[in-house]
């Protein structure tokens, strides 16, 4: 979840945005879907990256949002509009719009990343734009609220809510780094590399709904004596 000060003021941004390039009788339903996603991050992301470019000049409006796939705090999104469908990434809070779907071709990185062998594999897995499921808005039940990976994954090394497997702590604040390395700073790659591995032997805690980013905290794990 967004601070509700930045969420709103990134909802007015999207808003100028579609008021200045969608055409009028679109605006309307354009505005409607940015209220549906008002409370999710990811999506207002690609909303506003999408309404700032406006992909080949045209003046349509996103009226439905579909995940494609997500790993490890990158999510795949299909933006539809009446005519035509794009694809989208969006990592950390930013978004790119890849191109129009099964017309541009995904970037190899990004088909590499998400384990596609080529782009027709990528179309044959992800099946026609007809079939693609709505994204859910109620996304914190999914993803983490930090580093947006799903459920069951692996928190991205240094994020807030990923807890200590040591102390039941907050791994980004607990003194654990600081007794396994046997330092007193922890400021090098060679000792994030060393504590990396530590935390691999030991064990990761994947991410779990009820984490949150807070120390001492009110979740499970984070109270933990």
């Amino acid at each position: 979840m967004l601070p509700e000060k930045v969420q709103d003021e990134l909802i007015t941004e999207i808003e100028l945005f579609i008021d200045f390039g969608v055409e009028e009788s679109e605006k309307g339903r354009a505005k409607v879907l940015v209220q549906k996603y008002s409370n999710t991050p990811i999506a207002l992301a690609v909303l506003l990256e999408f309404y700032k470019i406006l992909p080949e000049t045209r003046e349509e409006a996103v009226v439905k949002i579909c995940r494609l796939n997500s790993l490890q705090g990158v999510t795949l999104l299909a933006l539809s509009t009446d005519n035509h469908t794009y694809t989208a990434a969006v990592s950390e809070g930013e978004a790119h719009i890849l191109g129009e779907f099964a017309i541009d071709a995904l970037p190899q990185e990004i088909l590499t990343y998400f384990g596609y062998t080529d782009n027709d594999d990528f179309l044959k897995n992800c099946g026609p734009v007809a079939a693609f499921k709505e994204f859910q808005v109620k996304k914190e039940k999914v993803f983490c609220p930090a580093c947006q990976v799903v459920v069951g994954e692996l928190h991205l090394l240094g994020c807030p809510v990923e807890i200590c497997p040591w102390c039941d702590g907050q791994l980004s604040k607990c003194n654990c780094r600081f007794e396994k390395l046997e330092v007193d700073v922890f400021d090098t790659d060679e000792q994030l590399e060393a504590f990396q591995e530590m935390l691999e032997t030991k064990g990761r805690i994947p991410y779990e709904v009820d984490q949150k980013p807070a120390y001492p905290g009110t979740s499970k794990g984070l109270d933990k004596k």
